[in-house]
Parts: structure tokens; sequence; C-alpha cells
């Protein structure tokens, strides 16, 4: 997919039993402002897609809205809504000016999606809406970048499939690898307009992910609510029956 940045199939990844994720089910990715023709239909005809999740700010959406696809369900769920100290755009990276604080900035970002009640019931969301794809098409989910909330969205549907965290995290850091090219435009933009080496070195590390930010959001999870199963049943309301449908539904 040429023109969708950050775009994978978790098809094929394997789970403690050996079941393997099924091909064409599961896809994540960034924003599909500008996706062309032609990768639109692949989605429609390869991947027989059926639900669009776009997990972007409401301002995200109007500034820059995915292309509209005929007869696919697209469904909004504003991860940040009712998050008012945090927020995950470039202009917020670009305030801060330095590495140093960006970091602290994205570890504050993903503790206050796991905790902040508004984060919790969108991904809840989320999750249902994977749960309403029929066995014949695929589910995408996707943000911006495609790496911070789709990342955790990412996590929590793995979870769900008891994907071993290690190959959590390969797909997680799977992201550094995809948007090499998007990235070296912004920051070569941003230089363009005069920007300084702490601001894009601290665009440099909004860009891409590490292995201490999902280190973060499964800190929390433990540290906040005893363990993922305990957060996604009890705090996500995600019950086990659905759990073991979204299982039978996804692996083979």
């Amino acid at each position: 997919m040429e023109t969708i940045t950050n775009f994978r199939d978790l098809g094929g990844l394997t789970n403690r039993q050996g079941q393997t994720i099924l091909p064409k089910k599961l896809l994540r990715s960034g924003e599909l402002s500008r996706i062309s023709p032609h990768d639109q239909e692949q989605l429609i005809t390869a991947y027989q897609l059926a639900k669009i999740v776009d997990l972007r700010s409401l301002e995200e959406v109007s500034e820059r809205p995915d292309k509209v696809f005929n007869n696919i369900d697209y469904v909004h769920i504003d991860i940040f809504q009712n998050i008012t100290d945090e927020g995950a755009s470039l202009g917020d990276f670009i305030k801060i000016g330095s590495a140093e604080r960006a970091r602290e900035y994205m570890h504050e970002i993903y503790h206050t999606m796991t905790i902040n009640p508004g984060a919790q019931v969108g991904f809840s969301k989320m999750i249902e809406a994977a749960l309403s794809v029929s066995e014949k098409n695929s589910f995408l989910f996707h943000c911006f970048a495609g790496k911070d909330r789709t990342g955790v969205s990412a996590a929590l549907l793995l979870e769900i499939l008891d994907i071993p965290q290690s190959i959590i995290y390969q797909d997680y850091l799977e992201t550094n690898t995809l948007r090499v090219k998007e990235n070296q435009e912004i920051i070569q933009l941003a230089k363009d307009n005069g920007a300084s080496k702490e601001v894009t070195d601290a665009l440099d590390v909004a860009l891409n992910v590490e292995t201490e930010f999902l280190d973060t959001f499964y800190q929390t999870v433990a540290n906040e609510f005893g363990s993922m199963d305990n957060y996604l049943t009890n705090t996500l309301h995600i019950s086990k029956s659905m759990q073991k449908d979204l299982r039978t539904l996804l692996l083979d």
C-alpha cells in the first residue's frame, strides 16, 4: 500500500497455542487522507474491507479527512476526546522543542491513554467494532501516524488473541521501519521552515516509537489495574465471551 502510511496486515502472527491470525482480517495503519484510488480498490477487493475505525481527534479528521469508501462502515472514535492536558499533534512537539521533554511527554501520553476513562471507553468501542465485522471481511483501525493510539489498540487486540508480548513489541517497533520516508519528509519540511535542531530532535521522537513507550502502557496496566486480564475484563468491559468470540473470528 504505497499511499497508506504505516500499513500492515496482522495476519500470520502466532499465539501461545500455535494458532495464527487469519490474513486480511486485522489491519492497522496511519490516516487514509492520501490513499490512491488503486489502494482503495485493493482494500475493497483484495481485503474485503468492511469497517474503518478512525482514532484521531475531531480537529485531525477535519483537517485531513479520510477518503470516502463507498459501502464501508466508517467509525470515528476520538481517543483523546476527554484528555485536555495531552495531545499528540506535531504542533505539540514543536512547542516542546526538546528531545528529552518530548520523550517525557510520550510517556505521559501512554500513561494517560491507559487510565483516562474517556480513552478507555474509546478502546472498548474499538474492540467492539472489530467484533462486529463478519468472518468474510476485514477491519482497519488507524490514527494519524498509526503508532500510538493505533499501537495501544493493536496491543489490546493482540493480547486478547493471546499473542506473546515479544511479538506484540516486534509489531509495535515495525512502525520505525515503515515510516522512514514520511518522517524524513516531515522533518525536512520543518527544517525548511526554519526549525532549530532542538525542534527537529523533538519531532524525531514524536514520529517514532520506542520500546519504553509501550513499557509505560504495560507498567501502568499492572500498577493501576493489577493485570491485563483485569484491565480488559473489568475496566474496558470486554467480557470473557467477547474475547472468546474475537479469537474465534480472527484465529485459525
